[in-house]
């Protein structure tokens, strides 16, 4: 049994490594702490592997220079870090959604240091971690391995083209992160608008009333509560968002490889 590597084989290992290594640095529960580095590794090592044994791979050695292989490197860096920005778009959608419902109840003072958005509030935390929940018990994580095991069909390794619409796809996805926010914290925020509306009122109207001690606490609790009884619709959006996460997935992947 002959076991010994060719430098084609090498050379196809660095480069599906190299989009592997790629989505996993962008994608977003991926690239945090809350995984162990050596479990990064073990996924990383272990997918690559398991991609390698079920494509067929044949690169043309033929007039392959130290130029082209530097260019089909920086190809699957690009291709990978694109599979993870779209995830990426989506969650940033939801993770803003929370900022612009925590403005209006006054937990923006309350944040906390998270290693992948940085500086965030406690509602914000909990709609990422309410996102991620729903992406593995949906099974939506399958999009993410599909997707990355059906790129090498539409996208070979020694393939030197890619399409120039995928800048003007990203672009009109990205838009995904202030519309599809504003859709999710319109319901939340018009409760807690009139309900600060109805505290000016009342300051105006009774000036011997604190408002601000009164009113403090009034906007965290009908805030939680306006939450507690539209999980359903959260749940229901969160689901909505994943599915039509999947599509663009595999429109962006036919996009590239075009």
């Amino acid at each position: 049994m002959n076991t010994l590597i060719t430098p084609k084989d090498a050379i196809e290992m660095a480069l599906i490594f190299t989009r592997v290594i790629a989505l996993f640095l962008s994608f977003p529960l991926l690239n945090t702490s809350m995984i162990p580095t050596n479990v990064k590794i073990l996924l990383v090592i272990s997918f690559s592997f398991f991609i390698a044994s079920k494509i067929n791979i044949d690169i043309n050695l033929k007039d392959f220079t130290f130029y082209t292989l530097a260019f089909l490197i920086l190809k699957e860096l690009f291709i990978g870090f694109s599979l993870g920005l779209l995830v990426n778009i989506f969650i940033s959608a939801f993770a803003y959604a929370s900022e612009i419902i925590s403005y209006f109840m006054g937990l923006t003072v309350v944040n906390i240091f998270d290693t992948t958005f940085g500086q965030i509030s406690v509602l914000d935390r909990f709609f990422i971690l309410l996102f991620y929940f729903i992406f593995f018990i949906t099974d939506s994580y399958q999009y993410v391995i599909g997707s990355i095991y059906m790129s090498f069909s539409y996208i070979p390794l020694d393939s030197l083209n890619i399409d120039n619409h995928i800048w003007k796809f990203i672009i009109e996805k990205s838009e995904y992160i202030f519309i599809l926010a504003f859709q999710i914290a319109f319901p939340f925020a018009l409760i807690l608008y009139l309900l600060n509306l109805a505290l000016a009122l009342v300051n105006r109207l009774i000036p011997q009333i604190n408002v601000f001690i009164v009113g403090l606490p009034m906007q965290i609790f009908a805030g939680l509560l306006a939450l507690s009884f539209g999980s359903a619709i959260l749940i229901y959006t969160i689901t909505t968002l994943l599915q039509r996460m999947g599509e663009d997935y595999i429109g962006l992947i036919k996009l590239i490889g075009h």
